[in-house]
């Protein structure tokens, strides 16, 4: 079976030409076994032909070969990127695969205004101005903005704001802004606070900084201007603290990233921990999906060939593996040329990766656990109610309106990763869900979600099917999703949950077919199922929530000329309500700067019946 795959591999060598490229290999019912890329295809392929250098997992790929293809790039680095977009939409069962790789999150501070705002910034970096990052994780630099706003009194508000000029924000009264949206700085004294954060964000060095502040403190103690001496000892405390937890200072990883590989029982970890300009910029476990027969070696390889495809790379690699001595190195690709990968034995290096290897234990115990426990609640699921499919994938239901008003529907799906937000969808019911009686139809909703989801053939493309359903509800909102299933031909289990007689949470009745469960209010699958209810609920309603204040907003304009969606923004966050714009007199209105005198007063004829 070996020389099979083997004299596939041999004759489809001998064509592949010798420039860069991607080769896919597939077994005899064509789908996708492993997807590759190299920087001299024939070459490459040619390596699979020493069956005994390589590993077991990679023989019995081979093995399960029955044909190739290839695919030939201009450079080495595009065959990185389309191997990067392959793997992502194929997700071939040999290879390495990294679900949760998006793009991580910056700072950013534009250069082409005369208030430079400091925001988060993710995704290609087509921007004028300063990016600094990448931040593990949004958390992180949601942390690091709040900081720095204490410490330099950057905006974060809308250019819109600044432009008016006439209404200071909230955070110049929390004291984390200078105050240019009510012209409490000039130009000149912002492009200082701006040129000190670059500083700061860039070297990483504070002492400089809090050198300065120091003397400005002193200076306005002398003058016995004590409220700014107060508010120059706060953003000093503030540097000192983010410079004495967040500061390394080891030689030769100003730029570093430090990865720790840990598997158990199948599953694998690889925690990091990123340092830019001597900073912490915070770390992250990732979960990398792999043949069970795959080695640690290749594991990293894979995880860094992924993670780095469209992300910097910094100067130094720090890992827990020695892959300085695979032979499949090439793979990483010209990008790595003037990176160190290093593993230290000994010193303050093997501390940072002992610490990321303590991280990717403790994660991989938790998922784990987690893992185990999703295992253990479907297995209950199908024991109660005698279901005869495995359960990988809930998908979970509900709607929302007031009182039939701005009717919404939303779908979340939770797997043994937990709650996969990449699923979520959202639905604007498109009839009228209301009977002659005014009696909200929620089963007319729940028909209409099921039908939109299961009927849609690009849907169902884009996200697998589930093997189980939940819906909140009775026996009502059981027969709606079943009959909708069996129209479209579709066996799915339903489980719908249905609150007891006082509606009392802890009392839950489950429905499947004709058997009705109720479980112990103390119960962990109950409390598995609550928690899936919950979140679908809470969904459900902050998308009904957002839609009614759309729409409530776009109401009260709709018979005003002039009124566009900019303006109902700038009018909504000057007033902060509807209501209180009613009651706004004329000359409160005319204080909006950015809006025409004529269109204000407009609006002030509209509210009071000029």
């Amino acid at each position: 079976m070996t020389l099979q795959g083997q004299e596939i591999i041999r004759a489809t060598s001998k064509t592949l030409p010798t420039q860069p490229g991607v080769y896919q290999m597939e077994d005899d019912k064509g789908n996708i076994l492993y997807i590759g890329k190299a920087k001299n295809l024939s070459n490459r392929v040619k390596n699979y032909l020493s069956i005994n250098n390589l590993t077991r997992r990679i023989q019995r790929m081979v093995s399960l070969t029955k044909s190739m293809n290839f695919f030939v790039t201009n450079t080495e680095l595009e065959a990185i990127i389309l191997e990067c977009n392959l793997i992502k939409k194929h997700k071939p069962r040999f290879n390495v695969l990294l679900r949760d790789d998006k793009s991580f999150p910056y700072i950013f501070i534009s250069s082409n205004h005369d208030f430079p705002r400091i925001e988060k910034h993710r995704g290609a970096k087509n921007k004028s101005g300063r990016y600094y990052g990448p931040f593990a994780s949004p958390d992180a630099v949601n942390r690091t903005i709040n900081t720095i706003q204490r410490i330099f009194l950057l905006r974060s508000c809308t250019d819109k704001e600044v432009a008016a000029g006439n209404k200071l924000c909230f955070n110049f009264y929390l004291k984390r802004c200078s105050g240019p949206c009510g012209g409490k700085i000039t130009k000149r004294e912002y492009s200082k606070l701006i040129e000190s954060a670059d500083d700061f964000l860039s070297s990483g060095k504070s002492e400089k900084i809090q050198r300065d502040f120091s003397n400005q403190m002193y200076k306005a103690s002398k003058e016995k201007n004590f409220e700014l001496a107060a508010s120059l000892r706060d953003r000093l405390k503030a540097l000192k603290h983010i410079a004495q937890n967040n500061s390394i200072k080891i030689r030769d990883i100003k730029n570093a990233d430090v990865f720790a590989i840990s598997t158990q029982e199948g599953k694998t970890c690889i925690y990091g921990s990123f340092f830019r300009n001597n900073t912490s910029y915070g770390g992250k476990a990732f979960f990398p999906d792999h043949d069970h027969l795959a080695e640690v070696e290749e594991i990293m390889l894979g995880f860094l060939n992924i993670f780095y495809a469209e992300k910097e790379i910094p100067k130094t690699i720090i890992t827990n593996t020695d892959i300085k001595k695979s032979n499949n190195f090439s793979i990483l690709g010209k990008n790595f040329e003037h990176t160190k990968i290093l593993k230290p034995l000994k010193g303050p290096k093997k501390n940072l990766l002992k610490f990321a290897e303590k991280n990717s234990r403790i994660n991989l115990d938790l998922k784990l656990n987690k893992l185990k426990s999703f295992d253990n609640f479907t297995k209950e699921i199908t024991n109660i109610f005698q279901i005869k499919v495995d359960i990988n994938k809930i998908e979970a239901f509900d709607n929302s309106h007031t009182f039939g008003k701005f009717p919404v529907g939303v779908m979340i799906a939770y797997n043994n990763n937990g709650f996969i937000k990449s699923n979520y969808r959202k639905f604007n019911i498109k009839f009228n869900i209301a009977n002659n009686k005014n009696k909200v139809d929620d089963y007319y909703m729940m028909k209409e979600m099921l039908i939109r989801r299961f009927s849609n053939t690009k849907f169902r493309d884009q996200i697998d099917l589930p093997d189980l359903l939940l819906i909140d509800g009775g026996k009502g909102q059981y027969n709606a999703a079943k009959s909708v299933l069996n129209d479209l031909k579709i066996n799915i289990p339903i489980i719908s949950m249905a609150k007891g007689v006082e509606r009392d949470s802890g009392r839950e009745i489950l429905i499947h077919e004709k058997l009705t469960h109720r479980l112990n209010e103390n119960n962990t699958l109950l409390h598995f199922l609550q928690n899936i209810r919950d979140e679908v609920h809470r969904f459900a309603i902050t998308t009904h929530r957002n839609k009614r204040a759309k729409m409530s907003i776009r109401s009260v304009f709709d018979d005003l000329k002039g009124v566009g969606p900019e303006r109902k923004k700038i009018l909504k966050r000057h007033f902060g309500s509807i209501e209180s714009m009613k009651l706004a007199s004329l000359e409160e209105l005319k204080k909006i700067k950015s809006i025409p005198e004529n269109i204000l007063e407009q609006i002030y004829q509209y509210f009071h019946g000029v």
